[in-house]
């Protein structure tokens, strides 16, 4: 009769094998168990981004975000998700228009550490949130301008210029809908007591047209600073004056000068106002002065220099004070510098002639001592009369002068 089976040494083997693997399995299940947790704070990356650009838009909002994930895995499996990057991926590349957007997360869009394998049991139960919210807008570039604010103080005896920027414009970018917004750039100056030339690299506040200042995150700007200049300059009252030229028996100690306004206020540098006590208006020679005259002279000042007081002109008058006049026939006529070819003729035979000076000299005076020159080196090359300018010579006087500018008309032949 034969073994029974239960007689066998290899049963006893077989069936200490399977208790084996059952208990293997047992142990390995109470020791390892399955466990349904939360994984916070997992980052949403988004793909795709480069195709955005391609077409103009960007995400302007939502770019930076969060999920949690609700998952069912092996508690050593746990310990290595907490120990890696676990992300969400959202692939943005196949979005053509701005507008808000919504996409769902799936156990695809979720990427785990390396020490995940294929043999990692994971089990996504859902997210929070489902998906994945965010804008999308138009990208957009345009230039404001930079404006100064002073918001400080100056120093006795100094004034403040306009402000200047280099550059006078920045380039806003970013969101379309944002970049709208933007007015222009505000730098501030906030220095006190300040007597020279703020010059300096400054950031500035982007302002919207609300004159609100806007701080969008999503808004690029470039250059990041400009440079900003204030003039501070000193102020100085100078005095107006005109120079006069001797002439017609006159000098500056016969006349009476009236400036209208006798000041005016300029500002710059201390160095070019040290030395600055009056400001010319020009020349007036006494010789065209028939009693008083009253001309407008311009305010010419040196480029260094501001007109502060923004007056332009002034009303000058020269009176002559102490002279006599007395008028004489003079028939004394002759040319010099006659052009070759062509011969003058006097057509004008006398000429009245105005002389000044004090009563006895102008009394001594006779017509012989005064005599008429005309000078034909600019005369036209054309026959027929002409009117020519000439000068007056008065000889055998010192004390008296000829006032006034004199013509003679001539006739003009060729020879």
């Amino acid at each position: 009769m034969g073994k029974k089976i239960t007689d066998s040494r290899w049963f006893y083997i077989v069936i200490s094998l399977l208790l084996a693997f059952v208990l293997w399995i047992y142990v390995g299940k109470e020791a390892n168990p399955i466990k349904t947790s939360t994984l916070s704070n997992v980052q949403v990356v988004f793909s795709g981004l480069e195709k955005l650009e391609e077409r103009g838009l960007m995400i302007s909002e939502g770019a930076d975000q969060t999920v949690a994930l609700r998952i069912r895995t092996r508690n050593d499996v746990w310990s290595r998700l907490n120990q890696g990057e676990t992300t969400v991926t959202i692939d943005v590349s196949g979005i053509t228009e701005p507008g808000e957007q919504n996409m769902s997360i799936t156990a695809r869009n979720i990427s785990y550490p390396r020490s995940i394998t294929a043999t990692d049991s994971i089990d996504l139960q859902y997210t929070s949130p489902s998906t994945v919210s965010f804008t999308v807008s138009k990208w957009a570039s345009k230039d404001v301008g930079v404006r100064g604010v002073f918001e400080g103080s100056i120093a006795d005896g100094y004034q403040r210029g306009e402000f200047s920027m280099a550059p006078e414009k920045v380039t806003v970018s970013g969101p379309q809908e944002l970049v709208d917004q933007i007015d222009y750039a505000k730098v501030t100056v906030t220095q006190t007591d300040m007597n020279a030339t703020y010059s300096q690299d400054t950031g500035y506040t982007l302002i919207d047209y609300e004159g609100n200042a806007v701080y969008y995150s999503e808004l690029e700007t470039s250059p990041e600073t400009v440079l900003v200049t204030m003039p501070v300059e000193k102020l100085k009252e100078v005095e107006l004056t005109v120079d006069i030229i001797p002439g017609g028996g006159a000098t500056e100690d016969d006349v009476d000068i009236d400036i209208d306004p006798k000041t005016i206020m300029v500002s710059g540098s201390d160095q070019d106002l040290e030395n600055l006590d009056s400001i010319s208006l020009g020349e007036i020679n006494l010789s065209d002065v028939f009693g008083s005259l009253t001309q407008s002279m311009p305010i010419q000042l040196d480029s260094a220099l501001t007109n502060v007081s923004g007056i332009t002109e002034a009303n000058v008058t020269v009176t002559i004070k102490g002279l006599t006049t007395k008028v004489l026939q003079v028939n004394n006529i002759s040319f010099i510098n006659r052009p070759n070819g062509y011969r003058a003729d006097v057509v004008t035979q006398s000429c009245s002639v105005q002389i000044r000076g004090t009563k006895e000299a102008v009394e001594a005076v006779t017509s012989s001592q005064l005599r008429i020159v005309a000078d034909l080196s600019e005369v036209e090359l054309a026959t027929g009369n002409q009117t020519i300018p000439v000068k007056v010579y008065l000889d055998g006087s010192s004390d008296v002068g000829v006032v006034g500018d004199y013509n003679i008309v001539v006739s003009i032949t060729r020879e």
